[in-house]
């Protein structure tokens, strides 16, 4: 498929009920009027003490609407206690208004911040305390004499070819050693305590592993967030930069992941690492180079389509091909896993290029359907490549007995897949007549993607920092489309089986409460969701219930507001004063509105939420 295969020009650029219906019905048109007409967007340059400076990504126009929504509604809510219907229903409703409130919050911002990192000693990093050396040595040893794991691919991914030589150069300094070298030595040690703790058969050898951890983390962030910003374009800045930004998404901070991996692409694009004529100039380590820019490539695209940014590397631009070599660590397997990484990436940037960047969203949403049609194309060709070439390696992974985390890392590829699928497949409208506004693959890939999830949940709940790596690298990392398909679905069906499977991942979530605050709010979030949807589906199967009818009104308009249901030609009540009829949105708009929505909720997993309480519900998925 060809970028000309989706060029278009773009273009120039109860009584109660009623009453609240028809008093954001027509403030809303003031409000969007004024909005388009004369809002000033926020600063979002640098980054805050999570992450980079908002919440919401520039939608102002939504952020202005679901605010006065959400007031109204709190007053309408007051006025015919509901709170006394259901204790159940005042906290969801005030959890939604918070969280209306919440997508919309701006923040000032200072610069990628972790939570553990520390102010530099007098002196610099030469400073900061080490783990010991002899058990560095002793570690080193092993870990060459074991079958390959996180650690040996991570050095080989990022063309570290002597590791032993960095951390001398660290430990034993004969001069001024370098940040790079220092980021460099501090992520590979974390790593291979990471891999230690996570294969050690007894608790005692795991508490034996766990300050080391803690340590390296804290020298690392300390480090990456000393970092200049005018660094030269050399190979062990760029891999510094790269090893950063995976430790970024480790600890669940994909905005800093992507300030990072931004600069080494960029870097990268500087050195020429992309362009065949630099390979020739210079071929000695022009292997490296190709590899670790594919790598930083890859990361390019998934975290623009996780944070809804377009990528720093354009396919334009690149004069060098996927290529990686066959020899060493797995030789043609691992090669095979490489290329696969590339060609989803390439998916991916596409994915957000074609069908939801600000530029795409203005087509006709026609010509979004024929797009959204080849690309699922070449998602199912690609799925079925992949699969072949994740059995081969697994099959010789296993011969050698590898870590556990290098499993979850290649199986996890498949769900990040169907996710990706499952946004595709967004584009694509249901049939006339149908109930939802997804059509039946959209709803089977997404309801396979939770399955998946669940059964891989099965396989590492009982190693932390297994966990942690899965919960990261595929739920935070990826835009997790199918939890929102599946939430609108049941907003729209009153599906008690998709309500039960909603429930499910929630609960498997919580697991990963430990693993960090991202993860925290993740389930804090996605619990509050699956019991607003619980709620709703007894409003609606309460008609006739009076209280409940004037309750599903409310969560109606929340919901709306929220892009979560689409929106109605008319809020029709029971009551005899009639209907308020609302604008018709347009498919395009209520596509860009839930890809909003998406990245925003997601987006609220690097900020502080104390304010939703979903965890404290005492129903966890009982209806």
């Amino acid at each position: 498929m060809t970028a000309q295969s989706y060029h278009m020009e773009t273009p120039d650029q109860n009584p109660e009920s009623a009453s609240v219906a028809a008093s954001i019905g027509n403030e809303m048109t003031k409000r969007a009027h004024i909005s388009e007409c004369g809002t000033v967007a926020a600063s979002t340059t640098g980054y805050d003490s999570s992450d980079d400076g908002s919440a919401v990504e520039g939608d102002s126009v939504l952020a202005d609407q679901t605010n006065y929504a959400s007031e109204i509604l709190k007053h309408a809510v007051e006025r015919t206690s509901l709170y006394d219907v259901n204790p159940k229903i005042g906290e969801a409703l005030e959890s939604l208004r918070r969280l209306a409130q919440l997508q919309s919050r701006q923040s000032i911002s200072h610069g990628p911040r972790f939570p553990q990192q520390q102010r530099l000693p007098p002196g610099g990093l030469s400073q900061l305390q080490m783990p010991p050396v002899d058990t560095v040595i002793s570690l080193l040893k092993h870990a060459k004499a074991s079958p390959p794991g996180v650690f040996t691919f991570m050095c080989h991914f990022v063309g570290i070819h002597s590791f032993d030589a960095l951390c001398r150069i660290v430990y034993f300094p004969s001069h001024h050693f370098t940040d790079s070298t220092f980021v460099i030595v501090t992520a590979g040690l974390y790593y291979l305590f990471l891999e230690q703790h996570t294969s050690a058969l007894d608790e005692a050898s795991k508490d034996e592993f766990e300050p080391f951890i803690n340590l390296c983390r804290i020298n690392l962030e300390t480090a990456l967030a000393n970092m200049s910003l005018f660094m030269s374009a050399r190979l062990e800045t760029i891999q510094a930069l790269f090893l950063g930004s995976l430790y970024a998404i480790d600890v669940s901070r994909p905005s800093v992941a992507w300030h990072l991996n931004s600069t080494a692409a960029q870097m990268c694009q500087m050195a020429g690492f992309h362009r065949t004529e630099h390979q020739l100039r210079d071929p000695s380590g022009s292997s490296t180079k190709r590899a670790l820019f594919w790598h930083i490539y890859t990361l390019d695209k998934s975290l623009g389509l996780r944070l809804g940014r377009a990528s720093v590397i354009q396919d334009w631009d690149i004069s060098i091909l996927p290529i990686f070599s066959p020899k060493g660590l797995l030789g043609a397997e691992r090669a095979g896993v490489e290329r696969a990484w590339v060609k989803a990436a390439k998916l991916q940037g596409r994915v957000y290029q074609y069908l939801y960047s600000p530029a795409a969203l203005q087509r006709p949403h026609d010509e979004l359907i024929q797009i959204a049609q080849l690309l699922l194309g070449e998602c199912r060709q690609l799925a079925t490549e992949a699969a072949q070439t994740r059995a081969t390696a697994l099959a010789s992974l296993e011969k050698l007995g590898v870590s556990p985390l290098v499993d979850i890392h290649l199986k996890s590829d498949e769900l990040q897949l169907l996710s990706t699928m499952t946004l595709i497949y967004r584009v694509v409208p249901a049939p006339e007549g149908s109930p939802s506004r997804f059509c039946g693959e959209c709803l089977s890939t997404a309801r396979r993607a939770m399955e998946m999830h669940l059964a891989y949940v099965e396989l590492i709940k009982h190693d932390a920092y297994a966990k942690a790596t899965y919960f990261h690298w595929t739920l935070v990392l990826m835009p997790f489309s199918p939890f929102f398909v599946l939430f609108c679905h049941i907003i729209e069906s009153l599906s008690a089986d998709d309500l039960r499977l909603l429930h499910d991942f929630s609960n498997s979530i919580e697991l990963g409460n430990n693993c960090s605050q991202a993860m925290q709010r993740l389930w804090r979030l996605c619990l509050l969701m699956s019991n607003i949807a619980s709620l709703y589906v007894e409003a609606k199967l309460q008609q006739q219930d009076q209280d409940m009818v004037s309750i599903r009104a409310e969560l109606d308009l929340y919901l709306t507001q929220l892009g979560f249901k689409q929106e109605e030609p008319s809020m029709a009540t029971d009551s005899a004063q009639g209907s308020m009829p609302f604008p018709e949105s347009s498919q395009v708009s209520q596509l860009q509105d839930w890809a909003t929505v998406g990245r925003n909720m997601l987006g609220l997993l690097e900020h502080d939420i104390p304010q939703i309480s979903g965890n404290e519900w005492p129903w966890k998925g009982q209806m």
